[in-house]
């Protein structure tokens, strides 16, 4: 990578991203693409957020509490807002049936889930020790994956170990090779619901056996939930409740965020998981991230979770919010909120108003509603690359309701990564994330052929317009 990079976390996939971006994302390349007269517009084709409208009643609600004193203060305190706080919490505990007993001090809001990631990695490495000869603790991490958990944990002073799955197998691991890489200095094992890029997950069984050996090899895991929520086409196991349930809740750091997942990339709220001591200690760190998370976040928190509570167990299958579900997460948030009342003047009478909410024409409602929509969405786009584009990409993973898929590019083999990259932004107006992003170098990766991400998460027109035009490109590059 570049030799004048001086700061960035010695993470090379993360570099190599960066590298992408100093063109790709560059204001002045921008500007020049979009300066001729008729030009068609830069398409993300890989892009890392939603680009649908987020629900208007959600932005309402939130842009209504924006006047309520309660969330006037910039500083509510290392862990963040206590509504927030709540609203996470007991969503955790509904999709948990029971089995989880989660409060605030389980939980830390950020500002975006990359915040929680800075934090946790930071946090673990105070806590995990190294080993016994000396050398830095080593976090395992699942090729291909987006590069930013493990620049976070390079970054705190973590050695990374990159698992790439044996050939033939799917994009993940399977779970005797994530133990067969473990080695003495073994402290933590990343894992996300929804492997990004691929879409590919471990199930209820693989999760079981991972908890398990982390258990009993006293490794973190540390487990990255963003998106995961919103567009599953069936229920996905819960870890925190496997977790609980092989008694090692306190072993699991969970991060989150809505950002993506609800259209609203220039909100960042995050959250963080984590056993109360564990949490204690992440805070303490969390104001150096960000001064606490900005206490309007809290509303739109609270929205999201409710929604997220409701519908956890419905696979992603209905429009509308469980009402029985949406009662016991209601409960539960005024639960546990109720013992901070005289602490937050004004706090009842704000959930008082959010009750409304919770109505069939209410934001909760609303957004439940906007989440089926988008997993139409991604389910149809999909569809459209399996049905429309064979001719472009290779095989294509099985959607499992996740925002990307990871695919080859067959008439780009044999082609440098980042020269391509750049080439299909300056002459086609295409932004694409190629594999060495996603971990190991551009020479492995050359070995297997040229991959990159696509995200479902744009309109159809823009899908099939930009897939059409990747083609042209790949035909004439190739």
């Amino acid at each position: 990578m570049s030799g004048d990079d001086l700061v960035s976390p010695r993470y090379e996939p993360w570099r190599f991203m960066l590298t992408v971006d100093d063109v790709n994302e560059n204001p002045r390349e921008a500007a020049a693409q979009a300066g001729g007269a008729g030009a068609p517009a830069i398409i993300n084709l890989s892009s890392g957020i939603n680009s649908r409208h987020p629900p208007q009643r959600l932005v309402s609600f939130v842009v209504g509490a924006a006047s309520d004193p309660l969330f006037w203060e910039d500083y509510d305190g290392p862990y963040g807002h206590v509504v927030g706080r709540a609203a996470v919490a007991a969503c955790e505990s509904l999709r948990g049936d029971g089995r989880l007993e989660l409060g605030i001090e389980n939980v830390i809001i950020t500002a975006g889930a990359g915040a929680a990631l800075s934090v946790a990695a930071r946090g673990l490495r105070h806590v995990r020790s190294a080993g016994a000869d000396g050398e830095p603790p080593q976090a395992i991490v699942p090729v291909p994956a987006f590069p930013m958990a493990a620049a976070c944990l390079a970054q705190a002073g973590f050695g990374i170990a990159e698992l790439p799955a044996a050939p033939g197998h799917r994009w993940l691991p399977s779970v005797a090779e994530v133990i067969a890489a473990a080695t003495p200095r073994t402290r933590v094992l990343y894992l996300s619901t929804f492997n990004d890029p691929s879409g590919e997950r471990y199930d209820g069984t693989e999760l079981r056996q991972l908890v398990t050996w982390a258990r009993d090899q006293d490794v973190t895991i540390l487990h990255d939930t963003v998106s995961s929520d919103i567009s599953c086409a069936e229920p996905v196991s819960h870890l925190l409740s496997i977790a609980a349930a092989a008694d090692y809740l306190n072993g699991v750091v969970t991060v989150g965020g809505m950002s993506r997942s609800r259209a609203i990339p220039g909100f960042h709220v995050g959250w963080l998981i984590a056993g109360a001591a564990l949490a204690r200690q992440f805070a303490r760190l969390n104001d150096l991230v960000a001064p606490s998370s900005p206490a309007i976040a809290s509303p739109a928190l609270l929205i999201d979770r409710l929604a997220a509570a409701a519908g956890a167990r419905s696979g992603g299958g209905r429009p509308a919010p469980d009402a029985q579900d949406l009662a016991t997460a209601w409960s539960q948030v005024l639960e546990l909120t109720g013992p901070y009342l005289p602490a937050f003047p004004g706090l009842e009478e704000f959930l008082g108003t959010a009750a409304a909410e919770l109505a069939e024409d209410g934001a909760v409602s609303e957004l439940a509603r906007w989440r089926a929509s988008l997993r139409e969405l991604l389910g149809g786009n999909a569809a459209i690359l399996r049905e429309e584009f064979g001719d472009l990409v290779g095989e294509v993973p099985a959607w499992h309701g996740d925002f990307s898929t990871f695919v080859e590019l067959p008439a780009l083999r044999g082609r440098d990564y980042l020269a391509t990259t750049h080439r299909l932004f300056r002459d086609d107006r295409l932004q694409t994330l190629p594999a060495p992003v996603f971990g190991c170098d551009s020479a492995w990766w050359a070995e297997r052929g040229y991959f990159t991400r696509l995200s479902f998460a744009l309109p159809a027109e823009t899908w099939a317009e930009g897939l059409q035009r990747l083609r042209r490109a790949v035909t004439r590059v190739g």
